[in-house]
């Protein structure tokens, strides 16, 4: 599973780049660093989900309800840094938000895409 984990990581990465790169491309400096802005919020938001099922997956050995805490626990915190995180790119750094949240949809998107074989024992 962590190998699996750390190439969707850096799939994300990737997506990070090459969404910033178009749109730098496409339509200038700002749009890139907007996008590559929300590319790197949805690899933060998978390195903390990563973070928090090891975490569960500790904890399901010895109590079983504390990894459903954990992993509940991770999803709100994982939400409130994705709303603060864009938060502060729009009203602080008046980033653009189409592709910051284009370059966000495409690195989630990627998380599952790469996650997508260690799940299929759970099917």
């Amino acid at each position: 599973m962590e190998n699996v984990a750390y190439r969707t990581v850096t799939l994300q990465v990737g997506i990070a780049l090459a969404g910033a790169a178009l749109a730098y491309l496409g339509s200038g400096a700002e749009a890139g660093k907007s996008a590559f802005y929300g590319g790197m919020v949805g690899t933060i938001n998978g390195l903390s989900l990563l973070r928090k099922v090891n975490q569960a997956e500790k904890a399901a050995e010895t109590l079983p309800a504390q990894a459903l805490a954990i992993l509940l626990s991770g999803a709100v915190n994982r939400f409130v840094v994705v709303l603060v995180l864009f938060g502060t790119a729009f009203g602080v750094l008046h980033l653009s938000a189409v592709p910051a949240l284009a370059t966000f949809a495409a690195s989630q998107l990627a998380y599952g895409w790469g996650l997508r074989e260690s799940y299929k024992d759970l099917l």
